[in-house]
C-alpha cells in the first residue's frame, strides 16, 4: 500500500503516497555467478514493457539503463541488488516502482518530470491484477535470461528504447559531458555511443557501462 523509504538509482529517493504507486521487490535465484548477470536490469525493463503494452500503455518507452518513461516524464524505475560469487550461484532482488495515479502533493516533492499509468491507459487496472501481470512477464523474461542471457532480449529492448539512433548526452561521474548518437546496446547491456573521433572527425563507436553515468536526450 505504501513505501516510506523507496530509493532509486544513484541513491535518489523514490516518492509515492498511499496507494499512488505499485512498489514491490522480487527475489530471483540464478545458477550463474555475478559475472553472468550483465544486462539483467535491461531484461527486467523488457518484461515491464510487455506488461504495459498489454494494458494499452503503448506510449511507454525505455531509457537506458533502467527507467521507463511516458510522454510527460518518468513512469517507472528498476533497481537491482545482487549477492553471490563470481562463479555462482547468485541471488538478485529486483525492485520496481511504477507510478499509478500521483496526486499534486506527491508531484511537488519530485524533482524531475514524471507521469503515471492513469494518464496512459483508458482504464487503470486494479493493483493486484497489475502485480500479477508484471510478475508473470518477469518470470518469463528471467527464465529466458537464465538460459540465454541478455543477448536474446537485446533487439526487443532496442525497439523500446526512446533514444535509439538519436543524439544523447552522457553525464559522467567527474562532471564531463559526452555527446553522441545512441546506437543500441551490447549483449551485456552496455550503451553503444557513436561519436566523432577527436582527431580525424570520423565516426567511431564506444561502449559505456551504467555505473554512475546519467543519460539525457
Amino acid at each position: 500500500e505504501w513505501q516510506s523509504g523507496g530509493r532509486g538509482r544513484l541513491g535518489r529517493p523514490w516518492h509515492s503516497g498511499l496507494g499512488n504507486a505499485l512498489t514491490f521487490s522480487l527475489l530471483w535465484r540464478f545458477e550463474c555467478g555475478l559475472a553472468g548477470l550483465s544486462g539483467l536490469s535491461l531484461a527486467a525493463g523488457v518484461a515491464l514493457m510487455r506488461a504495459l503494452h498489454q494494458l494499452g500503455a503503448r506510449e511507454a518507452r525505455l531509457k537506458w539503463p533502467n527507467d521507463l518513461l511516458g510522454p510527460q516524464g518518468k513512469l517507472a524505475g528498476i533497481l537491482i541488488e545482487a549477492q553471490g560469487d563470481m562463479l555462482g550461484p547468485s541471488a538478485v532482488v529486483i525492485g520496481v516502482g511504477l507510478n499509478l495515479s500521483l496526486p499534486q502533493q506527491v508531484l511537488q516533492r519530485i524533482e524531475q518530470p514524471v507521469t503515471d499509468l492513469a494518464h496512459m491507459t483508458t482504464t487503470l487496472p486494479e493493483r493486484n491484477q497489475l502485480l500479477a501481470l508484471l510478475l508473470r512477464e518477469l518470470a518469463t523474461v528471467l527464465r529466458e535470461f537464465a538460459q540465454h542471457g541478455f543477448a536474446a532480449l537485446r533487439a526487443e529492448w532496442e525497439s523500446y528504447h526512446l533514444y535509439q539512433n538519436q543524439a544523447v548526452l552522457l553525464l559522467m561521474p567527474d562532471g564531463k559531458e559526452i555527446q553522441g548518437i545512441a546506437r543500441g546496446v551490447t549483449d551485456e547491456g552496455a550503451l553503444v555511443l557513436e561519436m566523432q573521433h577527436r582527431d580525424t572527425g570520423m565516426p567511431e563507436k564506444k561502449i559505456f557501462h551504467a555505473g554512475e553515468i546519467s543519460l539525457r536526450g
